[in-house]
């Protein structure tokens, strides 16, 4: 892939991404899929790169190795053989997919899978993407990319997929006691959901910069405010000491848990003032 068109990134996050990703010696490529690098960030532990294709911000995919099933956070946009990519990583493992929100970069590929998780909150958001035409806006009128160049051939191709629902604390057995766990982070969407791997103590956190707007009547609208943010930041709190690693849907990764209580610390700013803020 090659962008066309740059998003103007944050500095922290452009200089960090620049120096990851061309000195990094972590960094290993996969011939099978050739959009991915791949991570390996613990023992049992790997995020995956990919370039965005409309413009927007880089995501971020996990994979996470576990005794008897491994699991996949999210599936990007759906270009290039991520199945493939992760069978190399683990093996023939039974694979749990997991997705923390239903936008273009993060649930694009759920097509290659048969059951996707999700949060009972993003169920109905996640249900409007389950369909052929979603990859349509990534390309102008003469079929040519807008944003990134990738060959059109290279998407996936779209397969109906099973999706459910599940409670924030639910927890995902990967087999002898290794569990991971669901944590509702709502605000950029209505089931915007994190997972806390409870093994290695890691919250996988997907996107909780930016509150979405909800559509009139949309399920679980309520949660798409800051208050909602604030509220599910609240209720981790006491647990903050004991993460060892955040690793979001975009930038840096593998940051402290500081970065949890600056986003709840911003939140109970805002409704203190909600006049006076700053926007990013």
């Amino acid at each position: 892939s090659k962008k066309i068109v740059w998003e103007e990134e944050k500095p922290i996050r452009w200089s960090y991404m620049k120096i990851l990703r061309e000195f990094s010696t972590l960094k290993k490529e996969y011939p099978i899929n050739p959009y991915a690098e791949v991570y390996q960030m613990r023992d049992n532990m790997w995020a995956i790169f990919t370039e965005t294709l409309d413009g927007a911000g880089d995501p971020w995919m996990y994979l996470i190795d576990g005794p008897e099933k491994a699991m996949l956070i999210d599936t990007g946009f759906g270009c290039g053989d991520l199945k493939g990519l992760i069978k190399e990583i683990v093996g023939d493992k039974e694979l749990i997919v997991a997705c923390t929100h239903a936008h273009y970069d993060h649930a694009y590929g759920n097509a290659q899978y048969d059951t996707i998780y999700c949060s009972k909150a993003e169920v109905a958001r996640m249900q409007n993407i389950n369909n052929d035409q979603i990859w349509d806006y990534l390309f102008d009128e003469t079929g040519k990319p807008k944003w990134t160049k990738f060959d059109r051939a290279d998407l996936i191709k779209y397969s109906p997929y099973q999706i459910i629902g599940v409670e924030d604390g639910y927890k995902f057995d990967l087999g002898q006691g290794y569990e991971v766990e669901a944590v509702l982070l709502p605000g950029h969407s209505p089931g915007q959901c994190g997972y806390l791997d409870l093994h290695n103590m890691t919250l996988f956190s997907g996107d909780t910069s930016g509150i979405s707007k909800a559509k009139p009547n949309e399920p679980y609208a309520e949660n798409c405010t800051v208050l909602a943010s604030r509220n599910a930041f609240k209720k981790l709190q006491p647990r903050f000491k004991d993460i060892k690693g955040v690793f979001p849907g975009h930038g840096a990764l593998d940051v402290t848990s500081s970065c949890l209580q600056y986003h709840l610390d911003a939140c109970d700013a805002i409704l203190k003032d909600p006049e006076n803020y700053d926007s990013c």
